[in-house]
C-alpha cells in the first residue's frame, strides 16, 4: 500500500558507505528511514541506496517517492531488497547493516553497477530482556515501547507493508532479488513462500514476486532449533527457546506453521507458477557459524527440493562466524553476482 498521506516523504541525500574490505568510503545517494505505514513506530521504516551518478545526483534534495528505472537491461532484476537479522529482537542491528554490501555494489569508479538500487528494511522487534546494553521487558520497564513488542506475525506484517511501499515506488514481480540474514532470511521466505492469509494477515497485499531469494545463515525450522540441535550447538538450546518464545509465543505447537522448512511444497509450487514466489533460491550457510547449525539450511533445502519449478542452489560465499556476511559486505555482493549468472543472460 502506498505511503500514507500524513507521512512526509524522505529526501534523497548524498551519503557515504564503507566496508572493512575497501580502503575508501563510497559515495551514494540515499533516502533513509522512510516510514512505510501511517503512525509508524521508530522501526517501521526502510532505507534506499542508489549509486552516485550524474542522474542520481540530480535527485539530491528531492522527495524519495520512486525507484530509478530499469536502465538498459529491463528484464533482469535491478534491485536488491534486504532484511537484517538479530533473532527478531536485537535493537543494535538495523537496516543500515546492509551498508558494507552497498559499498561493494556501488564501488566501481564508473558507477557501472549491475543493480540500480538497494533497499533495506527495518521492522518491529520482539522483547529482549537480557540485551547487554539495551534490555527491554514490557513488564519490568516503566514505559511501553511499541517498537520492541512484536510477536509473530507482526514481523511478517511489517515486511509486507515495506514491500507494498516499495511496490508503490516501482518494485514489480521479478524486478528484485530478496536477501535476508539469519532471522531476516526466515522473514524473506515467510513473506514470499506463503500468502498473507497463512499468517492471519488477509487484509494485507501479497509481496511482489522476487526473481530470486538469497538466504544467509538463516533460521528456517523453529522447533528444530530447540529439539534438534547437534552437539556443536546444543549449548544454545535455552537461548533459542527464550528468543523463539519471545518472537513466536510460548505455544510451541504454533511454531511449525511459521517455519519455512515445513511449508507445504505443493502450496509453494502454486505460488511459483503464479509468479509470486521465486524460481531460484540460493542458500548460503557457513560451516564456521557459531550460532546456527548447518542443519537449518539442509532442512530448508530438502523441503524446497520438492517444489516443482523451483531451483535450489547451495551458495559457497559464506565463511567465518555468523555475522561475517553483513559485516564484510563482500560475501553478500558476490552472492548477488552469482545469482545474476544463475539467472542467465537477458533474452
Amino acid at each position: 500500500m502506498p505511503q500514507a498521506p500524513d507521512v512526509q516523504p524522505a529526501q534523497w541525500r548524498l551519503a557515504e558507505v564503507t566496508s572493512p574490505r575497501l580502503d575508501h568510503p563510497v559515495p551514494v545517494v540515499a533516502a533513509k528511514d522512510i516510514p512505510y505505514i501511517s503512525h509508524a513506530n521508530r522501526l517501521q521504516n526502510l532505507s534506499i541506496y542508489l549509486p552516485k551518478t550524474p542522474e542520481t545526483s540530480d535527485l539530491i534534495g528531492a522527495p524519495a517517492t520512486s525507484l530509478p528505472g530499469p536502465g538498459s537491461r529491463p528484464l533482469l532484476p535491478r534491485y536488491q531488497v534486504h532484511i537484517h537479522g538479530g533473532a527478531w529482537r536485537d535493537p543494535e542491528l538495523t537496516a543500515r547493516s546492509v551498508e558494507p554490501t552497498v559499498a561493494h555494489a556501488f564501488s566501481a569508479a564508473d558507477a557501472s553497477a549491475s543493480i540500480n538500487g538497494i533497499a533495506s528494511l527495518n521492522y518491529t522487534l520482539s522483547q529482549y530482556p537480557t540485551h547487554p546494553a539495551l534490555p527491554y521487558d514490557a513488564i519490568k520497564a516503566n514505559h511501553s515501547d511499541p517498537a520492541r513488542e512484536a510477536v509473530h506475525p507482526q514481523h511478517v506484517s511489517d515486511v509486507l507493508h515495506a514491500l507494498a511501499l516499495l511496490q508503490s515506488f516501482g518494485l514489480t514481480d521479478q524486478s528484485y532479488i530478496l536477501t535476508g540474514h539469519s532471522a531476516g532470511a526466515c522473514l524473506a521466505f515467510q513473506a514470499t513462500l506463503q500468502p498473507p492469509r497463512h499468517y492471519g494477515l488477509s487484509h494485507l497485499p501479497g509481496a511482489p514476486g522476487p526473481a530470486a531469494i538469497l538466504g544467509l545463515n538463516g533460521l528456517y525450522d523453529l522447533p528444530e532449533l530447540v529439539n534438534g540441535l547437534d552437539e556443536s550447538h546444543q549449548h544454545l538450546r535455552a537461548e533459542y527457546e527464550m528468543f523463539l518464545s519471545s518472537a513466536f509465543g510460548a505455544d510451541k505447537s504454533r511454531w511449525p506453521a511459521a517455519s519455512p522448512a515445513r511449508f507445504d511444497p505443493a502450496d509453494i509450487a502454486e505460488r511459483v507458477r503464479e509468479g509470486k514466489a521465486p524460481r531460484l533460491v540460493v542458500l548460503d550457510q557457513s560451516t564456521e557459524d557459531q550460532l546456527v547449525p548447518v542443519s537449518q539450511s539442509q532442512r530448508l533445502e530438502a523441503n524446497l527440493s520438492k517444489v516443482s519449478g523451483l531451483r535450489v542452489v547451495e551458495g559457497h560465499r559464506g565463511t567465518g562466524q555468523h555475522d561475517a556476511p553483513w559485516e564484510q559486505g563482500l560475501p553478500i555482493w558476490e552472492s548477488l553476482e552469482d545469482i545474476f549468472r544463475l539467472l542467465g543472460p537477458e533474452k
